[in-house]
């Protein structure tokens, strides 16, 4: 092992991700504060030579494992026990410059005002939603809406792209939702209220993805003196002494290295922070000690209070006029907030949204999808590493809807998904529904390959000409968790049960480092982000939400990167 000694380094910056890239950006604006920004991952630097990350269909990048950590898995359904080796799906998590905001579903909403009053009283101070505002003004470009809600100015453009994207299956979907009374609101940003609109999303005027990373880190942003981005390269541990963070220790091709900085941030994302923290000494003691790891800081709440918003969906075979045409493009036009009505759970709890197509290639161009979760979730999971091999994949439990309002809001959900899928209005555009999601054969096309396109493509003629009740017959091959969604409707307990077997998540991890008061046990940093107990560590990533938002949580993210990043240079 080799050392290196880099004592002006005034800000070391861990993850190069939603959060990690503004954090870079912002910090370096001051030309006297020295800023290095370590990522895992490569640097796909310019979109023009990555049009995989920057199409606007996103399940061209988020499917293809070159952008992924390989070998991470998580628990998603709650077992009703704590056994390490309960069933685990793999769990895709980003790993390049950009994190989650290089190839996730590149929506880009806020969430509802209470869900930032209610981090203020929990006792996060400076957190409320009038506090929280002038930073998602400050990071958006809105290209379609002005005003007191909205920031034309940010480094990060957000739009609706317009009736272009929608289909005949769209345009019945909204046609029977206009029908029920339910409102199409003109912004999804806007006033917090039940209804249907366009889905926000960070594209530019060019309809391109962009992620934190050509947002934040621009050319200009780069050729400043004071900022270092280092790229491929894993950070092992967060080194501490007498109750300081004095540098971490990185791991690169040519071997191990040491760093030294005045102040540590940790932006790993909401799995890998905790994760990191834990074999730097920093977590619950008796797992730490459980894993042979000298103890530097006593932090129960460290991994614990994982959030996720739970998930099912109904699948569609969409008549060959009602399909997307042309080139692939956004398959998410449509979104649909409302209210569960479930005591105690707030306005806006659920979403869902309308699907155009359920993957790349042309057999996907064949299913839509009605998917929906809870936005507001109550269940609470736990990450922690393996006592076996700490310095490898933590083991990750979602215990998803282990608190039984998410249960019973999903089954709601799903009970009204069917009465919109059956509704007559669709006929014409769609020849019958399915419960499941993507079965493993799937997934193996879900990389886009010549060799895919090919298979998809003979298979995809195939299924249009064997005709419906032959097709119906193929279906439980194509679609794991296969069922009939009417004979689920009609039966609550059966629907449950299923619902409580297959759910899915949507990759909004968050809240394994969460914020709190002073008197807040479980609380891992204070309101401004640094970890409680040890000076010069901070945490900037999903990982400090108190509670989740009801909302995709990248634009969440980054809003709390601009803020921290404030507090810092003020600091």
């Amino acid at each position: 092992m080799s050392a290196s000694s880099s004592p002006n380094v005034d800000y070391l910056i861990v993850g190069g991700g939603s959060a990690g890239c503004v954090l870079a950006a912002r910090l370096s604006e001051d030309p006297a504060l020295r800023v290095l920004l370590l990522e895992a991952g490569f640097d796909a630097a310019r979109p023009e030579d990555y049009p995989e990350l920057a199409s606007p269909y996103p399940g061209i990048a988020y499917s293809n494992p070159r952008y992924t950590w390989p070998g991470l898995s998580a628990r998603l359904p709650y077992s009703g026990s704590n056994r390490p080796d309960g069933k685990a799906t793999r769990y895709e998590q980003a790993r390049l410059l950009g994190g989650g905001s290089a190839i996730n579903g590149i929506g880009a909403n806020r969430g509802s005002p209470d869900d930032y009053d209610e981090w203020e009283r929990m006792g996060v101070t400076g957190w409320s939603w009038d506090s929280c505002l002038p930073y998602f003004r400050k990071l958006e470009r809105d290209l379609d809406f002005d005003g007191a809600l909205h920031g034309r100015d940010g480094p990060f453009p957000i739009r609706r792209r317009g009736d272009v994207l929608w289909t005949p299956f769209t345009r019945a979907m909204l046609a029977i939702c206009a029908q029920r009374g339910i409102p199409f609101l003109p912004d999804q940003n806007g006033d917090w209220e039940d209804g249907i609109f366009e889905m926000a999303v960070n594209m530019d005027e060019k309809a391109r993805r962009v992620s934190t990373a050509w947002a934040y880190l621009t050319p200009e942003v780069r050729r400043r003196r004071n900022l270092e981005i280092r790229t491929d390269t894993t950070v092992s541990r967060v080194l501490i002494a007498d109750g300081r963070a004095t540098g971490v220790e990185i791991r690169r091709q040519d071997g191990w290295e040491r760093l030294e900085a005045a102040n540590i941030v940790l932006s790993a994302g909401a799995l890998a922070t905790p994760a990191l923290l834990m074999r730097s000494g920093v977590g619950p003691a008796s797992h730490l000690a459980d894993c042979g790891i000298t103890v530097q800081k006593d932090l129960p709440g460290v991994g614990q209070n994982l959030m996720e918003h739970p998930s099912s969906g109904l699948v569609p075979w969409l008549k060959p006029a009602a399909r997307q045409r042309g080139p692939l493009d956004y398959h998410i036009p449509i979104g649909y907030r409302f209210s569960s009505g479930v005591e105690g759970c707030p306005a806006g709890d659920m979403h869902m949204n309308f699907v155009t197509r359920a993957a790349w290639h042309p057999i996907g161009g064949q299913l839509g999808s009605l998917f929906f979760w809870v936005n507001k979730s109550y269940s609470r999971g736990q990450l922690l590493l393996d006592p076996a091999a700490p310095d490898g994949p933590p083991r990750i439990d979602f215990r998803m809807l282990s608190d039984r309002r998410d249960l019973v809001r999903l089954a709601d959900a799903f009970e009204r998904a069917v009465g919109l899928a059956t509704d007559p209005g669709l006929a014409a555009v769609v020849d019958s529904i399915h419960a499941g999601g993507m079965s493993e054969m799937g997934k193996r096309f879900s990389r886009r390959t010549r060799f895919g396109a090919l298979i998809t493509g003979a298979a995809a003629i195939g299924l249009d000409g064997i005709g419906s009740r032959l097709r119906d017959k193929a279906f439980p091959l194509m679609l794991s968790n296969f069922d009939d969604p009417r004979r689920l409707a009609g039966d609550r307990e059966a629907l449950e049960n299923y619902i409580a077997e297959t759910v899915g998540g949507v990759w909004h991890p968050s809240g394994t480092c969460r914020m709190g008061g002073t008197g807040d046990r479980l609380a891992v940093t204070d309101p401004g982000g640094e970890v409680r107990g040890l000076t010069g560590l901070y945490i900037c990533d999903a990982s400090l939400m108190p509670t989740i938002p009801c909302a995709n949580t990248n634009l969440p993210t980054i809003m709390i990167a601009e803020k921290i990043a404030d507090g810092l240079r003020r600091a």
